[in-house]
C-alpha cells in the first residue's frame, strides 16, 4: 500500500489525536479516603503491572503516553494512538482477509463524504481509512486475542487481548474511544435544521454516509433504518388519519392495507440495506466473524478447506443446550404472564368494582405492584438470559448477540402487548361472566374485606359491573403516546439532569486534602496547560458515561412497529403518533449518542441482523390480530357511536341480546362451518371462529408476501446502480485472476500433453475408433447403388 496523507479537519482540533484511552488503577481508593500510606509492596506490584501493560501496547507499534486523572483518585489515563503506517498495514491485511472471506468492496460507490472528514487518511491509490476504520483497527489491536483461529480472520495481525479485570492486567478497569467534539457539534447542528424536506423526506443518504464514515456501518445502519421507517410511516399515518376522521374503527379495509404496508416495508428495507452494503463495501462482511473471547471449544481440529487449526464446538451440542434451557425460558414466560394477568385482574376489580373506603388510594395498588414486580422479573430474566446464552457457548460475537436479542426482546415485548391481548380476548368477551362468578362465590367480598380492613364489609346484593370497551383505546394510547414520551424524557433529559445534580454536589464538597501527585508540575504536551486540563476533564467525563447499546433503540422501534401493525385497527391514529414521534426520535437519538453515551466502537455490518426477522415475524402476527379483531369487533352498519359497538358486535355475533333492533347472525349459520368438537354457540365459539378466520388470512398473507418480494426485488434491486456495480466488480475480480493465471504459466506448455503408451489394456476401445470400421459413407454408397 502506498504512503498515506491526512485529510484536514474542517474544524481545527484543540485536543490531541487520541484513538483510545485506557484507565489503570495505580493506587486503591481506600488509601485516599483513609489517608493511609500506600504499602511499598503494593506500589511495586502495580508498577510492574503498569510497565507490563505499557510494553504490551508498545509491542503493537502503538504510540503511548499517560496522564494522571484530574481528580487524582488513584487512576492513570493511558492514551493510545496508531501511526499511519500501522493503520496501512492492518488495512492491507484486512483486504486480503476480506478477499478470502468473499467480501466485495465496490470502490466506485464507496466514496468518502465531501465534508465532515475529521482526520481521515487516504492513500495514493485511492484507499480511504475513515475515522471509524481507525478506531476499529485500534480496538482490534487492543482486544483481539492471539492464538488459534476461531473465525475467518487468520491472516489479521495479532492483538494484545486486553480485557477488563483480566488475570494479566487485573487493574485495567476500563478503555474507551473518545468523542470528536468537532464532528459531534457539526452533526447536531446539521440535523437541527428543520425544513419541509426533513419533515417529509427525513435524513438524506449523504448524512447517513457521514455517520458511517465516523461511527461505522452498524450505527449508520440503525439511523438509515430509523429514517426509512419514519418516511414509510407517512402513507400509513395518512390512511389512519382518514379512517379516524370517518370514525371507522376495526375496519377490514384499513387492516388489509396496513398489513400489506407492513409486508412492503419489511421487504423494501431488505432491498435498501442490501444497497447500503454495496455502497459501503460491506457485501459479504457477515462471513468475517468476530471471535468471542469467552468461547470454550470442545476440540481443536484442522480445517478441511484452509488446513488451519480451528477451535470447534459441534452444532448439536449447542442445540442440545438450547433445548435444555427451554424449561427455564417457559418458566419466566409463565411467571411474567401470570404477574401481568394478576395485576390486570386486580386493576379491574379495584378500579371498576370496589366502592369501599380509601378508593383513591386502593386504586393505586395495581400500579405499585406493576412497577415493583414487572421490573424485578425482567431484571432476573436479563441475568438468566445472559447466563443461558453464555451456556450455549457461541463461538462468534454475532451469533451470541443474535441469540441474546431473541431471548431479551421475546420476553420484553410481553409487557406492552399482554395488556391489550387480555382486554381484547379475555376482558371484553368474558369480563362480565368472570366477575359474576367471583361475586357469586364470595371471592370479591373476602378481597374487599381484606383491602378495606373491615371484616363486616358486605357487597351489594347485585353486582353492578359492565365491561368498558374504551379500555382498548386507552391502552393503545398509552403504548403509542405516553410510553414514547417517557422513553424520550428518560433517554435524553434525565441523564443531563442527573449529571447537573452530580456536578452541583461536587462543587459543594470541599476537598481539603490533596495528594502529593497533585502538587507535582506536569509538562505541557500541546497548546497550553489550560487546554490540556479541559481535555483531561472531558476524558474523565466520558468515562462516566454508559456504553451505547443498539438493542435499546432497536427494541423501542420494534415495539412501536408492533403497536402500530398489531393493534392500530383499534385506534387508527397510532401511525400518526408514531410518525410524529419518529421525527423527534431521529434527532434525540443523535443527541443521546453525542451527549449521554460513550462513543460507540465502530463495527462493520451489512444488515440489521436479527431485528429484520423480528419485524417480519411481527408483520406476520399482525395478520392474525387484525383479522381476529375485525371479525370480533367490527361495527355493524346500523349501530351508532364510537365504542358501544365494540361491546355489542361480539355478543350479537353468537350470543344475541334481547334487543330485537340489533341484528345478529344466528348461531346455526356459524355452526355449519365449525367442527363438531368446537363450541358452536356463545362467546367461546366467536373466539374460535375468529381464530379460524385469522389463520385463513395468514395463509393468504404468505402468498401476497411472496408476490411482493418477487416484484420489489425486480423493481428495486435488479439492474439497479448497486446491483450493476456489484456484478461489475465480481466480473473484474474474475478477469484479473484469469490474467494473473495466464501470466504465471507458459501458454505454449499449458496445452501440451504427454502421450501414453497405446496398448489395448489402456485403450480397449481402439478397434471401435478405427476409421476403417466407419460405416457412414459405405451406407450412403450402398443406398445409391440400390436406386
Amino acid at each position: 500500500m502506498n504512503l498515506l496523507h491526512k485529510q484536514e479537519d474542517q474544524y481545527q482540533r484543540s485536543e490531541p489525536l487520541v484513538d483510545f484511552v485506557l484507565k489503570f488503577q495505580a493506587i486503591p481508593a481506600e488509601y485516599f479516603k483513609s489517608k493511609k500510606r500506600v504499602p511499598a509492596h503494593l506500589i511495586e506490584e502495580r508498577t510492574k503491572e503498569y510497565i507490563g501493560l505499557i510494553r504490551e501496547l508498545q509491542a503493537l507499534k502503538l504510540r503511548v503516553t499517560s496522564r494522571i486523572e484530574p481528580d487524582n483518585k488513584g487512576f492513570v489515563l493511558i492514551f493510545v494512538s496508531a501511526p499511519d503506517e500501522l493503520l496501512a498495514e492492518i488495512r492491507e491485511k484486512e483486504r486480503v482477509n476480506d478477499f478470502l472471506s468473499g467480501v466485495v468492496a465496490v470502490r466506485e460507490l464507496n466514496r468518502p463524504p465531501t465534508s465532515f472528514t475529521f482526520g481521515a487518511l487516504s492513500t495514493l491509490d485511492g484507499e480511504v481509512i475513515s475515522p471509524a476504520d481507525r478506531i476499529r483497527y485500534v480496538n482490534y489491536l487492543l482486544t483481539n486475542q492471539p492464538g488459534i483461529s476461531r473465525s475467518t480472520q487468520p491472516r489479521m495481525v495479532n492483538g494484545a487481548g486486553l480485557k477488563m479485570n483480566d488475570q494479566r492486567f487485573p487493574h485495567l478497569v476500563d478503555m474507551i474511544p473518545l468523542h470528536h467534539q468537532g464532528f459531534n457539534s457539526a452533526w447536531i447542528r446539521s440535523w437541527s435544521n428543520v425544513s419541509w424536506r426533513s419533515v417529509w423526506m427525513g435524513i438524506g443518504d449523504r448524512e447517513i454516509d457521514r455517520l458511517r464514515f465516523h461511527f461505522g456501518a452498524q450505527v449508520a445502519l440503525y439511523f438509515a433504518f430509523l429514517n426509512m421507517y419514519f418516511t414509510s410511516l407517512a402513507p400509513a399515518a395518512i390512511l389512519g388519519l382518514l379512517f379516524w376522521l370517518r370514525g371507522e374503527l376495526f375496519s377490514p379495509m384499513y387492516s388489509a392495507v396496513l398489513t400489506l404496508w407492513a409486508c412492503m416495508f419489511v421487504e423494501v428495507w431488505r432491498m435498501r440495506e442490501r444497497k447500503f452494503a454495496v455502497r459501503w463495501g460491506m457485501t459479504g462482511v457477515k462471513n468475517v466473524t468476530e471471535p468471542r473471547p469467552e468461547f470454550r471449544p470442545h476440540e481443536v481440529v484442522d480445517d478441511p478447506v484452509t488446513h488451519d487449526k480451528v477451535e470447534v464446538f459441534e452444532w448439536w451440542r449447542r442445540e442440545l443446550r438450547m433445548i435444555l434451557s427451554l424449561p427455564i425460558v417457559l418458566l419466566f414466560v409463565a411467571l411474567l404472564a401470570g404477574a401481568i394477568t394478576l395485576n390486570f385482574l386486580t386493576e379491574i376489580i379495584l378500579g371498576e368494582i370496589y366502592e369501599g373506603p380509601g378508593k383513591q388510594v386502593v386504586t393505586l395498588v395495581p400500579t405499585i405492584l406493576f412497577s415493583i414486580c414487572i421490573p424485578a422479573i425482567q431484571a432476573a430474566w436479563h441475568t438468566t438470559a445472559s447466563f443461558l446464552t453464555r451456556y450455549e457457548n457461541h463461538s462468534t460475537v454475532s451469533s451470541f448477540n443474535s441469540s441474546l436479542t431473541l431471548k431479551m426482546f421475546g420476553l420484553q415485548c410481553l409487557v406492552p402487548f399482554a395488556g391489550i391481548v387480555l382486554t381484547a380476548y379475555i376482558y371484553i368477551p368474558f369480563g362480565e361472566r368472570l366477575m359474576g362468578t367471583l361475586f357469586e362465590r364470595g371471592y370479591l367480598t373476602r378481597l374487599f374485606q381484606f383491602v378495606s380492613r373491615q371484616p363486616n364489609f358486605q357487597m351489594p346484593t347485585q353486582l353492578n359491573f359492565e365491561v368498558k370497551p374504551a379500555r382498548l383505546n386507552d391502552q393503545l394510547f398509552a403504548l403509542c403516546v405516553t410510553s414514547q414520551l417517557i422513553n424520550t424524557f428518560t433517554e435524553t433529559l434525565v441523564p443531563i439532569i442527573l449529571r447537573a445534580v452530580s456536578r452541583w454536589k461536587e462543587r459543594l464538597v470541599v476537598n481539603k486534602s490533596k495528594g502529593a501527585l497533585d502538587k507535582k508540575e506536569r509538562r505541557v504536551s500541546f497548546t497550553h496547560d489550560q487546554a490540556e486540563k479541559r481535555f483531561l476533564s472531558q476524558v474523565q467525563a466520558e468515562f462516566l458515561l454508559p456504553t451505547y447499546d443498539l438493542f435499546v433503540d432497536y427494541a423501542e422501534m420494534a415495539t412501536q412497529f408492533g403497536g402500530i401493525v398489531l393493534w392500530s385497527t383499534i385506534w387508527p391514529l397510532a401511525p400518526v403518533m408514531g410518525y410524529v414521534n419518529n421525527w423527534f426520535e431521529i434527532r434525540s437519538d443523535a443527541f443521546k449518542i453525542v451527549t449521554n453515551m460513550r462513543r460507540p466502537v465502530p463495527k462493520r455490518a451489512e444488515t440489521i441482523g436479527t431485528w429484520l426477522e423480528v419485524l417480519a415475524f411481527i408483520a406476520r402476527v399482525a395478520v392474525l390480530t387484525n383479522a381476529s379483531l375485525v371479525y370480533l369487533f367490527q361495527a355493524h352498519p346500523k349501530s351508532g357511536g364510537w365504542f358501544p359497538e365494540v361491546h355489542t358486535t361480539l355478543r350479537t355475533e353468537l350470543h344475541p341480546p334481547s334487543d330485537a333492533k340489533m341484528p345478529c347472525v344466528p348461531s346455526s349459520q356459524i355452526s355449519t362451518v365449525m367442527p363438531s368438537f368446537l363450541p358452536r354457540s356463545g362467546t367461546s365459539a366467536a373466539l374460535v371462529a375468529s381464530l379460524i378466520v385469522a389463520m385463513v388470512c395468514e395463509l393468504i398473507y404468505q402468498v401476497i408476501c411472496h408476490v411482493v418480494k418477487h416484484v420489489l426485488t425486480r423493481l428495486l434491486w435488479r439492474d439497479s446502480l448497486e446491483e450493476r456495480a456489484l456484478r461489475r466488480m465480481q466480473h473484474e475480480i474474475r478477469v484479473s485472476l484469469l490474467d494473473r493465471l495466464e501470466k504465471s504459466h507458459d501458454s505454449s506448455r499449458a496445452h501440451q500433453t504427454k502421450p501414453l503408451p497405446s496398448t489395448d489394456p489402456i485403450y480397449p476401445d481402439r478397434h471401435f475408433w478405427d476409421q476403417s470400421q466407419d460405416e457412414g459413407m459405405s451406407y450412403f454408397a450402398s443406398a445409391n447403388k440400390a436406386d
